[in-house]
């Protein structure tokens, strides 16, 4: 009895130094590099209202991996020229918000009700969930699209709904810590 007595105060001691050590050690080493995306989305328009059918969104670089694109509402206090969307991978999601950069362009076929459009895009990273809980990071890059418009009565493109169906597609380049 008395021997281990005398071994419990090395044993604390040492215990103690670990603790201290594990202490003052960094918690996770962030990661930080270049990153660029690229993903899509297909939305119907066709029950009257903007449903995304499908979406997919591919990042390289410092993150490799495929996940969903899911469009979020604007906050109060959002401008027109802002969206939110969150990136979803299996790893975590990222908490993206996008302002357009410049005017779009818009190009609509009035016999086909056909239209084009593409505009420049800043994404910023807004944290997030699992692995990007703290992430960060800017990227500059753009939307595209094409959709199909329904008609009115009268044979006309009807602009006062949404399109019957709308491709778009999303692509991107920066930088991610996380």
């Amino acid at each position: 009895m008395g021997r281990q007595a005398r071994g419990t105060p090395s044993a604390l001691l040492g215990v103690g130094v670990m603790l201290i050590t594990a202490a003052s050690a960094p918690a996770v080493a962030r990661t930080s590099g270049s990153e660029q995306f690229h993903g899509g989305l297909l939305v119907s328009g066709a029950a009257g209202k903007r449903t995304v059918v499908g979406s997919v969104i591919a990042m390289s670089g410092v993150f490799t991996g495929v996940g969903r694109i899911v469009e979020r509402a604007n906050r109060p206090g959002d401008s027109d020229k802002v969206s939110r969307d969150d990136l979803v991978f299996a790893a975590g999601t990222l908490h993206i918000v996008n302002l357009d950069r410049g005017k779009m362009s818009l190009a609509i076929n009035r016999r086909t009700c056909t239209a084009t459009f593409k505009v420049g895009k800043t994404t910023t990273v807004a944290g997030g969930t699992g692995r990007f809980a703290a992430a960060s990071g800017t990227f500059t890059g753009a939307v595209s699209g094409s959709g199909v418009a329904r008609r009115k009565p009268d044979g006309s493109c009807d602009s006062n709904h949404p399109p019957l169906v709308e491709i778009t597609t999303v692509t991107g380049t920066g930088r991610l810590t996380f």
